[in-house]
């Protein structure tokens, strides 16, 4: 397994290894140092081997030509830990920590899977695409942005917790999620508090999850503003504490990356702010298919003002019908059975060679 450094990376990989974990498989995750993937198998009790590396930007900075070095010493690396371990395949999520270890399972001949989790491939995922024995991806638009790619749609590999909850859900009349990913987001910290406080939104609640390094200074925003009495700031939403929430949503607001299938999985209506610098303008083309499905709303981050977002958010509280429709059109989008399907195809990687 490889992908990261990014939770929108590392964790479809980690349910992936979890399935295959129950069907025998014996699972090796390679990844970098610096990302999430570590702690993350750590936790799972798999086993994890990393190397230094970090996105590749520009080979126009001293810290281009760094990451430029670090990326070629962690194929070196990778193709040692591939060799060691002889696996019968590789299966990678994308992301700046998987291109050393695909480029060195290409090399030695090892068969490899991609799976592709946005609309618009990430370069190191559309760099090895054309070899990949799979390359398998979430959105329907995405063999567009990969011309002379086979692609195959098979969805979301979602957390299995997540999964069981969607069963469970009954919302909370008029309760809204913001969520800005797993690091947050500070245009949605300063800007949502203010949006709260629109006189249509008067007796509506928010929970929101701030990201730990921003969670002070968005409290303190709420607090200041006078409506912490309906306006509940967390750092980071748990697992346990997530699934509870998706399950109360009426609304959620947030970007428009990996938390897209978990609202689609769960058919909760958005309001959403594309990440203006994703590589790509990748969170755009996210909302656009959502938008296109009537699932969604998007404000761009530079219109997202604190009464753009309000109107936004009173479009979905205030109309119970286009919330049933966005709640039909993404439980016909999501494919449920996403993390069986890429097992599959990597069981033929490794019969085919």
């Amino acid at each position: 397994m490889t992908g990261g450094g990014t939770g929108g990376h590392v964790y479809p990989a980690l349910e992936v290894a979890r399935y295959a974990s129950e069907q025998g498989a014996e699972i090796l995750y390679l990844g970098s140092l610096r990302g999430q993937e570590g702690k993350a198998c750590a936790d799972r009790g798999i086993l994890f081997q990393g190397f230094p590396s970090e996105p590749l930007y520009s080979l126009k900075t001293p810290r281009g030509w760094r990451a430029a070095a670090q990326l070629l010493r962690a194929k070196s690396m990778a193709k040692r830990a591939l060799k060691a371990a002889d696996p019968d395949v590789v299966f990678s999520t994308g992301g700046y920590s998987a291109g050393p270890v695909v480029a060195a399972a290409r090399s030695l001949g090892i068969p490899y899977c991609i799976h592709e989790a946005n609309s618009v491939p990430g370069r190191s995922n559309l760099m090895f695409a054309h070899e990949a024995d799979a390359f398998t991806c979430l959105f329907k638009s995405t063999p567009k942005f990969a011309p002379n790619v086979s692609c195959v749609r098979v969805g979301q590999p979602l957390r299995h917790e997540l999964r069981e909850a969607v069963k469970d859900r009954k919302p909370v009349e008029d309760l809204v999620l913001i969520v800005g990913g797993s690091q947050g987001s500070e245009y949605l910290n300063m800007n949502m508090p203010r949006a709260a406080t629109s006189d249509q939104l008067q007796s509506t609640r928010f929970l929101h999850a701030s990201g730990p390094k921003n969670f002070e200074s968005t409290f303190k925003v709420v607090q200041s503003l006078g409506i912490d009495d309906r306006y509940r700031v967390v750092p980071y939403l748990e697992t346990n504490d997530m699934v509870e929430a998706y399950r109360s949503a009426t609304v959620v607001v947030g970007r428009s990356g990996s938390t897209l299938a978990e609202l689609a999985m769960f058919g909760i209506p958005s309001v959403l702010v594309p990440l203006p610098s994703a590589a790509g303008n990748h969170q755009f083309h996210n909302a656009e298919e959502f938008v296109e499905i009537n699932a969604a709303k998007l404000v761009p981050q530079d219109q997202a003002t604190p009464a753009a977002l309000a109107e936004a958010i009173e479009g979905w509280v205030g109309n119970a019908e286009a919330r049933q429709i966005a709640e039909r059109e993404l439980k016909a989008w999501d494919i449920p059975d996403a993390t069986e399907r890429i097992y599959e195809l990597i069981q033929q990687a490794t019969v085919q060679h």
